[in-house]
């Protein structure tokens, strides 16, 4: 009998020191404290490269910029509503999609100052920008649109027709000239074929329903959609099949995801985080941990793998670093 109980404790220890690894948590940085502001914030964006992190501080009607590597805020640029930012690296241009009033604003990155702007039918939402044509596309906030935009030329220049409207994310697959948007209303992403500005196909993604986040796997044939429900789901790029599904927090907005770590991040504004391994077609959970309350916006820094979250609290907005550990 006693050997029994030895063998059943040894096992219990062994599950117990396998969880303890496979769990992932977030250490706290201090928070940084944007001067002058205040209001809720929509997506943020890390510009590794150029060690910035874009905050579009849509109740500000700013883009705030802070310094990856002091932690400082260098500036609020008045844009307007802002709802997201994309980067060209090599022109050195941050733009910038606002929906009150409706437009992009193109920002010089190393002045921090608005140089341009193309003004937009209807309110604007989420934002990309494709580096290999030079196209920003941005998504029109009441209909089922999706702006390409030459912004050189400060035009519109193809309107993309997609399933429904509310589209959330969106990713670029530059090998194989692809595009794919989530479309919130119609629970699907749909996949863009670059050189057309065509919709070629739309996947469902229950069960995760009300679409926000997407990722791209540059190492696979995946994108990971996560939805507002509180279900993420791993599928494949070229068919459309649902690979793997997990659970996340409820009510996620926006989620970050380090290719090079295979992790994903879903925060939610009760101050709750939870974490995924991704690895191939399979999804791991690797626990909830605490973020900050209120905060929806999140954002990687690829260099150093900080997790950055944006917020309000009280009269006052923060940013706030996170460093992620065994």
């Amino acid at each position: 009998m006693k050997k029994i109980q030895i063998s059943v404790a040894l096992a219990f220890l062994y599950v117990a020191a396998t969880l303890s690894t496979n769990a992932a948590s977030l250490k706290p940085g201090d928070p940084v404290l944007i001067d002058n502001a205040k209001g809720k914030f929509d997506f943020i964006r890390a510009d590794s490269k150029g060690r910035r992190l874009l905050l579009a501080h849509t109740e500000n009607k700013s883009l705030d910029i802070i310094d990856l590597d002091t932690h400082k805020l260098l500036k609020s640029i008045p844009t307007g509503a802002a709802q997201d930012a994309a980067v060209d690296s090599k022109n050195g241009l941050y733009f910038v999609s606002v929906s009150a009033p409706p437009h992009m604003a193109i920002i010089d990155s190393k002045k921090l100052e608005v140089i341009g702007e193309v003004t937009l039918p209807a309110a604007a939402d989420l934002m990309n920008f494709n580096p290999a044509t030079s196209m920003a596309y941005v998504c029109n906030d009441t209909a089922g649109e999706l702006w390409v935009i030459d912004p050189a030329a400060k035009k519109i220049v193809n309107t993309i027709i997609l399933p429904g409207k509310g589209m959330e994310d969106l990713v670029f697959d530059y090998k194989n000239k692809k595009a794919y948007q989530v479309v919130k209303a119609a629970n699907v992403v749909s996949v863009i074929d670059l050189a057309s500005n065509a919709v070629v196909a739309s996947y469902p993604v229950a069960p995760a329903t009300n679409p926000h986040g997407i990722a791209y796997q540059a190492d696979g044939d995946t994108v990971l959609i996560t939805g507002g429900g509180g279900k993420a789901v791993l599928m494949s790029r070229s068919t459309g099949k649902i690979l793997a599904v997990a659970d996340t927090v409820t009510k996620t907005d926006e989620m970050a995801y380090d290719g090079k770590q295979h992790r994903a991040y879903f925060p939610n504004a009760a101050g709750k985080i939870t974490i995924l391994g991704v690895e191939g077609e399979k999804l791991t959970p690797l626990g909830e941990v605490d973020g900050a309350v209120g905060a929806r916006s999140i954002a990687i820094d690829t260099k150093t793998h900080t997790v950055w979250l944006a917020y309000p609290k009280g009269e006052q907005s923060f940013a706030q670093p996170f460093t992620p550990g065994e």
